[in-house]
């Protein structure tokens, strides 16, 4: 295996969840194979898709890592658990997608994920009814104009969610007037604040606030946490 020219790189990697290879009990299993020229060296797996984990299981002695062949699949829900994972003890880390794949430093992965996690504060809270609906709220964002033109406003939808509970009520006491529901919601990893993503954009809305306090102020894109 050769770690010089990967087709991809570490920010080309989506978001979680990805899968590795383990054994009957859920233990890491590790191929030891030679990279760049280097002795054997210890190579995890992350897959993109639990597809792809159970093929590659599969075909792994025709990839020459015969160690991997048999293993089953686990799930790496969020980038908490990837990082955890990178940690674990390889020396290298096989990453496997429609897209393509790359052999990456394992210690490389493990900071890069631990940076991915730091972006979302997860877990995240939002106001909803009881059958579990989040609303959206509607913000009014000025669109300037360039030098004599005149500037304008419009309102865009976006997804409110707080860092805490607290936070969440906080700002349904003074948002009164939006009439938001009592309950309260939480997204625990990655693929549920995709799901909560995918929803929103189907509703209308473009942007998602984290703790909300003025406007669309550090709106995320949701395209982004629909990748």
């Amino acid at each position: 295996m050769d770690d010089t020219t990967p087709e991809l790189t570490l920010d080309d990697l989506p978001r979680p969840p990805f899968y590795r290879l383990a054994d009957e009990e859920g233990r890491d299993v590790y191929a030891e194979t030679e990279v760049g020229g280097e002795p054997a060296k210890k190579v995890g797996t992350l897959l993109a898709s639990r597809e792809l984990a159970e093929e590659f299981s599969v075909r792994a002695i025709e990839f020459g890592m015969d160690a991997l062949a048999g293993t089953v699949v686990r799930e790496l829900k969020d980038w908490g658990a990837v990082e955890a994972y990178a940690d674990g003890g390889q020396d290298y880390v096989v990453f496997v997608s429609e897209m393509g794949s790359a052999l990456f430093h394992a210690g490389d992965v493990a900071r890069h994920a631990a940076g991915r996690a730091a972006e979302v504060p997860l877990p995240l809270y939002l106001i909803s009814d009881e059958k579990g609906e989040a609303p959206l709220i509607s913000v009014e964002t000025d669109e300037g104009g360039g030098a004599g033109e005149a500037s304008g406003a419009s309102e865009v939808l976006v997804a409110a969610l707080f860092s805490t509970p607290e936070k969440a009520r906080a700002f349904k006491e003074k948002a009164a007037h939006l009439d938001l529901p009592d309950g309260l919601g939480k997204i625990d990893d990655e693929d549920g604040l995709r799901r909560h993503a995918l929803v929103a954009r189907r509703a209308g809305a473009d942007y998602a606030v984290v703790d909300p306090e003025s406007g669309a102020t550090e709106a995320i894109p949701l395209e982004e946490w629909t990748q």
